[in-house]
């Protein structure tokens, strides 16, 4: 069975055991010969966000992804703190020194799940497990302050791109109102937004039937998830560190994202030296919709930075 044939597992590969316990559910799918990228996803979200754009890369990358803790077949800790990002970074190495140990790999994240992408990328205990980041739409929060500083410094520009992301204070405090945000994802109010919004966002270009993990009940699957909001926005916005990365970072950046503004993504290149942006056509969930131009531009961005994954001598790092 070719790789482009293969059926979508919906059952988990395997499971890795977090440094906590957690059990994480493990997915993995296309070319074992070729080189290896991990998709991260964000909230309400899990591992089917990136079918689509599996798929597009199955016949030349070995694609894993996970369920991030709180979310689909992985565990569900109740605790806050179990959420905090240097443990969901921590998730990331574990999964990776299970499924390409020794290897760099190609980091993709969406959403939260970009957020921990970046979080990891940016920990120097990490940095062997990557050979490049793909960022969608989910900036590093350490970044976040500094972005805001510069642009209250620019000027009425400035302050035009801080008032563009109006809407992101308002869904992420009511996201961590306690017992209130867990009923309204249980009462399927949060699914029903979304979908609003994800119709408000794709127009006639974009796919007419997004994948299976559109689901009408994903946020209300996946409420456990909502700690990571209570876990790290105030905690990472009050106190932030200046975290950068030597990797090779492209951020795609889409045009029509309502919750993240492209203003607010694209502001990097103090954090990763090595880095670009693109300006791709979709919105927040450009991933399930127009999954092509992602999984394009990762493919070409892996291609460029193959070297990456290798030591001279052409032996696996």
């Amino acid at each position: 069975m070719t790789a482009l044939n293969q059926p979508f597992p919906r059952v988990a590969t395997r499971f890795v055991e977090a440094s906590d316990g957690v059990r994480l559910a493990v997915f993995e799918r296309g070319n074992p010969s070729g080189p290896t990228v991990l998709c991260v996803h964000g909230f309400p979200d899990d591992h089917e966000v990136w079918d689509g754009v599996t798929s597009e890369l199955a016949s030349t990358m070995r694609v894993v992804t996970f369920d991030v803790r709180g979310s689909g077949a992985s565990g569900h800790p109740n605790r806050i703190r179990d959420y905090r990002l240097d443990q969901l970074a921590d998730d990331i190495g574990r999964v990776l020194d299970e499924v390409s140990p020794g290897r760099p790999v190609h980091l993709v994240g969406h959403d939260w799940g970009s957020v921990q992408a970046w979080h990891a990328a940016t920990a120097s205990a990490q940095r062997h497990h990557f050979a490049s980041l793909t960022s969608i739409s989910g900036p590093c929060l350490d970044h976040v302050p500094y972005w805001i500083r510069s642009r209250l410094a620019a000027g009425p520009a400035g302050w035009k791109d801080i008032l563009g992301q109006w809407k992101s204070p308002l869904y992420m405090g009511f996201f961590q109102l306690p017992w209130i945000a867990p009923l309204a994802c249980r009462l399927g109010l949060v699914d029903r937004t979304i979908t609003l919004a994800s119709r408000l966002e794709t127009s006639s270009s974009d796919k007419a039937t997004p994948s299976a993990a559109v689901s009408a009940h994903r946020a209300r699957e996946n409420r456990n998830a909502l700690r990571i909001y209570t876990a790290n926005l105030l905690p990472r916005l009050l106190r932030p560190q200046q975290r950068t990365t030597d990797l090779p970072v492209q951020v795609l950046a889409p045009r029509r994202d309502i919750f993240i503004t492209p203003a607010s993504q694209v502001d990097i290149g103090r954090w990763a030296a090595d880095s670009r942006v693109h300006s791709v056509d979709g919105g927040h969930w450009i991933p399930l919709f127009n999954p092509t131009v992602v999984a394009d531009l990762v493919r070409s961005f892996a291609r460029e930075h193959a070297e990456e994954t290798t030591e001279s001598n052409g032996e696996p790092r």
